[in-house]
This record gives structure tokens, sequence and C-alpha cells, in this order.
């Protein structure tokens, strides 16, 4: 990193934090007070739990216990406004004032109603509430949903349920992954996939978790795992969805796709609470596939032709044969060819939370167990049972996956304005994957496209015990750790810290016995001559994130937010690639192979990125927002210097106004944001390297260099600005709520690969922007 970038930066925060403590009156010599009090539901009086106090004018945010009692401290003397907030009730508020250590008690009464505009989310300065963001951003009960819905996946429980984000499935088959699109797509070459946050700690999640090739003719691409999906969602308490760079320009440069915030369950102050979840079912094939037709020629040169009547309309026209029938088979459809058998779905789980007023857990532990719809035609399995005495495990369950999980949430208030919290979670997968998507390695792909009829390979191109036969399988472990401590030195002043580590694990091992595969490619490289592939990969992620916020009143009707925050991130993948080809029968090590190929990779990125973010309020009705985020990376050419991004927002609570006065319309915001954000290049894309050639010169062996990449020392990042407006209602006492959103959206500076003249001696292509 450049050492005049990071003093530039430093200079500037320390500028920003220096004016924010010389702009406001120490108030530590007055005694504090405090505020207590209990939330309860209107109609039935039961305490709620989970609920937030938010003190208005300050960065105080507190949750109630399961008696739904609350309790803010150091509470300055002064007039505040208490605002309640939980989900599936209308916000409620009251006002109170605290004298010099006075302790003032509040109930709230809160009533039911089915959706919320008002809440809590967290955002890149820390927590705030909803309406006062200028920009969309959705929020998904994943608690809730878990408990009304069949949730298998992570992905399922963002599916459907926010507008602008579509979930795509790689591929039907039990392990495989899923692609999120926010808002579409904005690079040709680089990820469309969000960032995703787990309670505060970035995560490692492509879209495509995988080296093996089991996407079609090589491609390798598709149907491999999505990291994201290691997540338990019973394990969620709710998803903030950050649509777009307008809203995504404070989380740096590799936000422009959005970012997935995901909050795990905490404890609350209570006796132990027990859950015990299970769930069984079926995962079934329930498609009817079109038919295969083929032309006959029956008469009895027809037949003596060796492909017994086969009649192609083209070889009718060439006067090769007689089209005298038309058949048509589909062995997918048929009982007796058909390869699907409704597979078996299981998962089994328990947590465990509670705590004291002060320390607070929460504690689980999952086990998921589904093998997918695939089984051999009964004809090959009895064949194989006769042949071998029993049925490979991969045969059995060619299509399969595993998983173990634990997880362990502490949180712990070490004194009245400090607490810590800490998150946990392992988990173990093993996955067993089949050929997918294009090509005729797939049971669909080789039922569908084959021709063939029953009599001829009984409808195959190559049967499924050739295709159950290749074993693709992926072991992975991951582990991924947080730490964060939240301290609020003063009344208005609060800040952060998060520590990150999210590692995986993983070994992808692709074998194809000897004998026993179809014969796909053909000659040297066929492989039913034995290949065997082993790669073993690492992939961390490390981050650090520091932020402060300062709230005060400029006036009585004025107020001011400041905040400040600066992340370091560190991206490691270490790698070793090994494979052999042609491999003795029954042998399935790579030692035997007659020829083999070895080799490593080690891809590190770091970047280091700040901002400064004000918002200014007009009696908490209007709220103006402007920020800066500065950012460098180690993946930016030598000649590129540290980017900028800019963001401006505006939000109006028009229904807070004295002049409003819609019964049927409880809440109305209207909202318009722009801002940029950014897209970093690949590790290596803007580095000069070379590879080694050998040869031989007058039978003496020789050794030179060639270029592995051209590099481009003036390579920068994408750069994606979004202008946003649109408007929030809540109808009929919250019983209707309405978000309309535009957004316009633009990337310039996109990478490309840009194809290089052979004549210059150097690699193919070059990424410009």
């Amino acid at each position: 990193m450049r050492i005049d970038i990071r003093q530039r930066l430093t200079s500037a925060l320390t500028a920003v934090l220096s004016a924010v403590a010389l702009a406001v009156p120490s108030v530590a010599a007055a005694q504090a007070g405090a505020i207590t009090g209990t939330v309860s539901d209107q109609d039935g009086g039961t305490p709620l739990e989970a609920a937030q106090v938010v003190l208005s004018g300050t960065n105080r945010i507190e949750t109630t216990n399961r008696e739904g009692k609350f309790t803010l401290r150091n509470v300055a003397p002064g007039t505040y406004q208490l605002r309640v907030l939980r989900v599936g009730y209308r916000p409620a508020a009251q006002s109170a004032t605290v004298a010099e250590g006075q302790t003032v008690t509040l109930d709230f009464a809160m009533t039911a109603a089915p959706v919320q505009l008002d809440e809590v989310v967290s955002t890149a300065t820390g927590e705030q509430r909803k309406l006062e963001i200028g920009n969309a951003v959705a929020t998904i009960d994943a608690a809730r949903i878990a408990e009304q819905a069949p949730i298998t996946e992570f992905t399922n429980l963002i599916s459907g349920r926010a507008a602008g984000v579509q979930v795509l499935k790689s591929s039907g088959t039990t392990g495989t992954g899923t692609r999120i699109r926010i808002r579409g797509s904005n690079s040709l070459s680089l990820s469309n996939e969000p960032l995703y946050y787990l309670d505060g700690v970035r995560l490692e999640s492509g879209s495509t978790s995988s080296t093996l090739d089991i996407g079609g003719f090589g491609s390798g691409l598709g149907a491999g795992p999505s990291r994201i999906n290691d997540i338990d969602p019973d394990d969620i308490e709710n998803i903030e969805i950050v649509k777009g760079p307008a809203a995504a320009t404070l989380y740096g440069i590799q936000a422009s796709n959005g970012v997935v915030r995901i909050t795990t369950k905490r404890g609350t102050a209570g006796p132990p609470r027990f859950n015990l979840f299970s769930e069984v079912g079926a995962v079934s094939d329930n498609n009817d596939y079109p038919l295969n037709f083929a032309g006959r020629d029956t008469t009895p040169a027809g037949i003596a032709d060796g492909w017994d009547g086969f009649c192609s309309i083209q070889s009718e026209l060439d006067g090769l044969c007689t089209q005298t029938s038309v058949q048509s088979f589909q062995p997918l459809n048929e009982p007796a060819t058909r390869p699907y058998k409704a597979g078996l779905r299981q998962m089994y789980g328990a947590n465990m939370s509670g705590g004291g007023d002060r320390v607070t857990y929460f504690v689980s532990g999952s086990y998921e167990n589904e093998m997918g719809p695939f089984r051999l035609p009964q004809f090959e399995e009895d064949s194989i049972v006769a042949a071998r005495g029993s049925l490979p495990d991969n045969q059995r369950r060619p299509n399969a996956l595993e998983k173990y999980g634990i997880r362990a949430n502490i949180g712990a208030d070490v004194s009245d304005n400090f607490d810590i919290e800490t998150s946990l979670g392992f988990l173990t997968s093993n996955s067993r994957f089949i050929e997918n998507d294009n090509s005729f390695l797939t049971v669909n792909g080789s039922g569908t496209t084959s021709g063939y009829l029953p009599d001829f390979n009984r409808g195959w191109y190559f049967i499924p015990a050739e295709l159950f036969a290749e074993q693709a399988t992926q072991a992975a472990n991951r582990f991924t750790g947080g730490f964060t401590g939240n301290w609020r030195p003063l009344p208005w002043l609060s800040s952060r810290a998060t520590i990150g580590y999210d590692v995986v694990n993983r070994t992808d091992v692709q074998f194809f016995p000897t004998g026993e595969v179809a014969d796909y490619p053909s000659g040297p490289q066929s492989n039913r001559l034995g290949a065997r592939t082993n790669n073993r990969f690492q992939i961390s992620q490390t981050s650090i994130d520091l932020g402060a916020s300062a709230r005060f009143q400029l006036s009585p009707t004025v107020g001011s937010r400041t905040s400040v925050g600066g992340q370091f991130f560190r991206d490691l993948t270490r790698g070793n690639y090994a494979s052999g080809r042609g491999l003795p029968a029954g042998s399935g090590t790579i030692n035997g192979a007659q020829t083999t190929e070895a080799r490593d990779t080690a891809l590190e990125s770091r970047s280091i990125g700040s901002y400064v973010e004000e918002e200014i309020n007009l009696k908490e009705r209007l709220y103006v927002t402007g920020a800066l985020r500065f950012d460098d990376n180690s993946a930016f050419g030598k000649n590129f210097d540290a980017t900028v991004y800019p963001k401006a927002s505006v939000s109006w609570l028009m229904s807070e106004e004295p002049f409003f006065h819609v019964d049927a319309l409880n809440t109305l915001r209207f909202r318009a944001a722009f801002g940029v954000s950014g897209q970093q290049p690949g590790t290596t894309d803007a580095i000069r390297f070379y590879n080694s050639v050998s040869g031989k010169k007058g039978g003496v062996g020789t050794t030179g260099v060639t270029f592995g990449s051209l590099g481009n020392l003036d390579l920068k990042p994408e750069r994606s600005r979004e202008f946003e407006v649109g408007l929030d209602a809540g109808l009929f006492k919250d019983r209707l709520s309405v978000e309309l959103t535009y957004y316009n959206k633009l990337t310039r500076d996109a990478l490309i690969s840009r194809s290089v003249a052979p004549s210059l001696g150097a690699s193919a292509t070059q990424f410009v922007n």
C-alpha cells in the first residue's frame, strides 16, 4: 500500500474527529440519569421482548428482555423522545425529561400492525432508523419466515421477498449454488455477486466455489456450490439488503453490486429457552420430458444397412434410404429406463438462548442430509449387483449433501457504556455432484439428445450407469468468527470496532474409474482410460472495521450526526492442483497415472478505506446526508492512485408535518439518493509477470521466459454511479405498505479483456478500462 495515501486518510479522520470534539460542549460534568420501562402488547398486555428503544438525538438503542423491560443508563440531563420499534407492531413514542441523577420510568403499549416502515437497520456507519436513510433498504424477518415456510437454504429466505433482487438457481441438483443479482448486473468481466456481511464480518461468497468440471463441455461453471448457503437459515434473525451504488457507497470499492447484511440470533435476559426443530421431506423430479423421434427404413434393404433401419430426412434426400415410419421414445419418462426416484431430505437441530442483565448467549447445532432424486434404472442396478455383489455408493447416491454446523453468540455488557459481542460459527460439509448443464454426460442431455429408440442402448446415448460412475465430490470446513466492541464514552459519542475472520478449507476431487465411465472425450483424452483430479484450497477473508458517530443539537430544531470510519480487508487464496490421466484398472490414485500434472496458486488482495459522513436533520422530519469514501487497493495499477466515491441523500417524513392530515395515510416519506461505488480489478490483472518455457538447441536443453500477463500500470476500478428517488407509504393503520423506487445506474471504466497482437510477443489478452 502507498504510505502517502494512508497518511492523507489518517490526517483527514483526525481532523474530522477533532472538529466534532471542539464543536460539542462537554457534558461530562453533569451527573447522568436513566430511563427505564416496560414494552407490552396493548391488547393482551403481554410483555414484548426484542423491541428496540431508540433515544432520539443520541446513538443509543436498547433492546427489551423477555419481560419486555429496558434500561437506558448514563442519560445526560435534558428532554428526549423515546421511540419503540418492533416487527409486527406500529411504532410508539413518548417524551421524557431527565434531571441530574434522576431515573425516569416510561411504559409503552404497542398496537399490532401487519407491516412496518419505521425500524432500525444496520448501515456502514452503525444502526439508524430506516426512515432517516435516503435510499431503499429491504429488511427480511428471517426468523419468522423460517418458522412459517420450508426453508432449505439461505437463498430461500431472499427469493421473492425484496423488490429488485433476483435469486437464480444455477442447477436443480442437490448442493449446487445460486446467483444473486441486485438491480441487475454491473460488470461484463467481474463478479456481479453482492458483498455479504455476517454479524459485521466480511464473508467469502463466490457464486461458484469449486474447481470441478461439472458444468458441461469443460466449462466447470454454474454447477458448483455457493458458500453463502453454508449459513444455517435457522440461525438467522434478519437480513438487510442494501441496493445499488447509491446505498452502498460507504462500503467501498467492491460494493457496486449491493450489500447483504446478515444478523444471527442473540440471547435475551431470562432463563434458558430451548428450541428443537426437524424437517423431513422428499426431493423429486416431476418433469415430463419431450419425446425423441427417429425415422426408420423398415424395408429389407434398410434393415440390412447396419443401422437397423435408421433413416433421417437428409439421408432420404441423398437417396441412401426410404423413410417408411417415424418412431418416438423418451427414456427419461419410461418407468423401466427412468433414472429418477424421490430422494430424501432430513434436517435436525437445536438451539438454546438466555442470560442475565449483563451476559447473554445463543448456541445452536444442526445436522442436514439430502439425497438428490437420482437412481439407476432397475435393469442397470440388477446388472451391477450381479457382477459386483453390491451397488457402489456413488451409483447408489450419485447426488448428495451432508452438513454439520454449530454456532455460539455471546454478548456482554462490560460496563454501562461498553459492551462486546462475539459471533462464532463452524461448518463441515460433504457434497457429491453429478454432471450438469449442456453436456452429453448428464442424464438429461444423454436422454433428450440421443434420438435412440428402446432397441438401441435402451434409448440412451450414454447409459446412466456410465454417467453415475463418475465421482465428483467436495469436502469443506468453514470457520467464521467476529468480535465487536461498542464504546459510548460520552452521551453524544459512540464508537465501535469489529474484527472478523472467515476461512474455508476445501478439497475438490473428480475421479473417472477406468473402463466404467462414458467414452467422452475420445482418443487419448478419453475419460474411460481413467483420470483423477485432487485440488485443495484455503480461502480466507480478514476484515477490520472501525467507526465513530457523534449526535448533537445545533439548535432546538436542527440536529446533526457526524460519522467517520475506516476499514481494512485482506483476501487470501492458496491452492494446489494435482491430476493424472491413464489409470490402471482398479486404481484410484494419481500416483499410478501415466501422465501427471501439478501446480499451485497464491493470490492476495489488500484494501484500505475510510469515510466521513454528515447528516443534518430538521425537527427529525427532514434528513439531509452527504458523505465521501476514500479507497486504495493492491489490485490497482501502479500509476493509479486512490479513488474517491461521493454520496448524497435526502429523506422527508411528510406525514409528521403539522399540516399533514390524511386519515388513511398514516406514514408518507419521500426520499432521493445519489452515490458512486466500484469494483476492483482482479488480483493479478494489473501485474506483469512471466512464465518459463523450455526447449532444445543443438541437442542441449534450454530455458527461457515469455509473458504470462502483460499487465496494465494504469488499471483502475470500474466505477458505477446511481441516482434513485422514491416514496414509502403506510396505509390504513399500517395494514398496507407501498414502496416505489425509480433508479438510473451507469457503469464506466468497465474492465474488458482486450486481445493483444501476437507480434508483440506478449500474452493473448490484457485488461483495460
